[in-house]
C-alpha cells in the first residue's frame, strides 16, 4: 500500500463524519428547516461539489460573454482574500482585499459590477438594494450556499477527476454529497480531452443524470503567451523554450501537460490556492528562472496569478514574465447558449 493510499485510509473516520453532517444540513433544508430564500431576479450558481480544480472561474468568464447585453452582477466568496464583509470590485483593487478571481474578471470585465461577500444571501441583497437596474446575477461558488434558492445551478465535473470516483473531505476533495447533485438543473463535465463518443457514453452513464438535466462536455484551449505587463508583447510560437511555471492554482497537471507536448521544458514552482505571494516568493522565483542558461528562458503564470504577481511589478519588470490565457468551449454550444437566455429571459420568481 503506497503512503497516499494509507494516508486516505486513515483519514476514511473523518471523511465519514463529516460526510454525515453534510448530509444532515442538506436534509434540513430539503425539509425546510433550513430556511433558502428567492429573489424576483434570476440568480444562476456556477459551482462544483469538489474544493476546487474544476475550472469555474473560465466558465463564469463564459457566461458573461453569453449575457453580454444584461446588466448582470457578479457576486463572489473572494476566496484568498484578508477582508471580511462585502466589497465592490475595482480594477485596481488589492487581490488580499477582494481575491484573486474576483479581480481576475473584473479587469477582464471593467464594466461589469463584481462583488465579494463570504455570506452570498447578505451580499445578494445588498446588490439588488444598491443596483435595483440588475438583471441576472452570477453567484460564483455558491452550490453549497442553500441560503440562497438560485433559480439555475450548473455544476462542473472534472473529466480528469470526476466527483463520482472521489471520497468526502479530507480523504477525498468532495466537500458536498453526489447525491446533491440532483440539485443540478445543468452538468458541465469541464477539462475534457479529445474522446471517442463511446468514452462520452461512458461519463454520461456515471454521472446517472435525471430527466431533468442538462449535460455538456467543456474543453479548455490555451491560447499565445501574453506579457505580465505589456499585452501588445505576445508570444504565439509556444514551442522550445525554457520555462519556470509558476501556478497556485488547485491543479497544474494541464497546464504541464500542454508545455510539455509543445517541446517546451518545465521547472514548475507551484504554491497552495489562492496563495498571496510574499517578497519571498518572488526572490526564490527569480533565483529559479536566472539559473537558466537558456536564451529562450521565459517565466509563465496563470491569468489567476496574474493579478497577483503584477503587485510586484517594480520586482519583475525587467523579465521576460508571461501569462497564459485560457478560453472555454462547449460541445452543443447552441444548445447551452439557448438554456441560458432563455432562462434569464422568461424567469419568474419561483419559491
Amino acid at each position: 500500500m503506497s503512503i497516499f493510499a494509507l494516508m486516505r485510509f486513515l483519514l476514511l473516520p473523518i471523511s465519514f463524519i463529516y460526510g454525515l453532517i453534510i448530509k444532515v444540513r442538506n436534509l434540513f433544508f430539503d425539509w425546510g428547516i433550513f430556511k433558502s430564500k428567492s429573489y424576483k431576479i434570476p440568480i444562476i450558481c456556477i459551482g462544483n461539489i469538489t474544493v476546487g480544480g474544476t475550472g469555474k472561474t473560465p466558465h463564469i468568464e463564459y457566461l458573461l460573454n453569453i449575457l453580454s447585453d444584461k446588466e448582470i452582477v457578479v457576486i463572489s466568496r473572494g476566496y484568498g482574500r484578508k477582508s471580511k464583509g462585502f466589497f465592490l470590485v475595482d480594477v485596481k483593487s488589492n487581490p488580499t482585499e477582494v481575491g484573486d478571481e474576483s479581480l481576475q474578471i473584473k479587469q477582464k470585465y471593467p464594466n461589469t459590477i463584481v462583488s465579494v461577500s463570504e455570506n452570498r444571501r447578505k451580499g445578494i441583497d445588498k446588490i439588488i438594494n444598491d443596483f435595483p437596474e440588475t438583471e441576472v446575477i452570477l453567484m460564483d461558488d455558491g452550490f453549497q450556499h442553500r441560503w440562497v434558492n438560485a433559480s439555475l445551478n450548473i455544476i462542473l465535473n472534472n473529466f480528469l477527476n470526476p466527483y463520482y470516483t472521489d471520497y468526502f473531505l479530507p480523504s477525498g476533495k468532495l466537500r458536498d454529497s453526489e447525491i446533491s447533485t440532483k440539485r443540478a438543473d445543468i452538468i458541465i463535465t469541464s477539462k475534457t480531452p479529445k474522446i471517442t463518443e463511446t468514452e462520452k457514453k461512458i461519463t454520461l452513464s456515471n454521472l446517472n443524470l435525471h430527466s431533468f438535466q442538462e449535460h455538456f462536455f467543456s474543453s479548455i484551449f490555451y491560447q499565445d503567451f501574453k506579457h505580465l505587463f505589456n499585452n501588445s508583447k505576445i508570444i504565439s510560437g509556444i514551442s522550445g523554450f525554457d520555462i519556470t511555471l509558476i501556478t497556485s492554482i488547485a491543479d497544474n497537471e494541464s497546464i504541464i501537460n500542454f508545455l510539455k507536448k509543445n517541446k517546451n521544458r518545465v521547472n514548475s514552482i507551484s504554491f497552495k490556492d489562492h496563495h498571496n505571494y510574499t517578497q519571498k516568493d518572488i526572490q526564490k522565483i527569480l533565483l529559479n528562472h536566472t539559473s537558466s542558461n537558456s536564451e529562450k528562458s521565459i517565466i509563465l503564470t496563470t491569468e489567476k496569478d496574474k493579478v497577483k504577481l503584477s503587485e510586484f511589478k517594480e520586482d519583475l519588470k525587467d523579465f521576460d514574465i508571461y501569462y497564459l490565457p485560457i478560453k472555454i468551449e462547449v460541445d452543443k454550444e447552441k444548445k447551452l447558449k439557448e438554456k441560458i437566455r432563455n432562462h434569464v429571459t422568461n424567469y419568474k420568481e419561483h419559491s
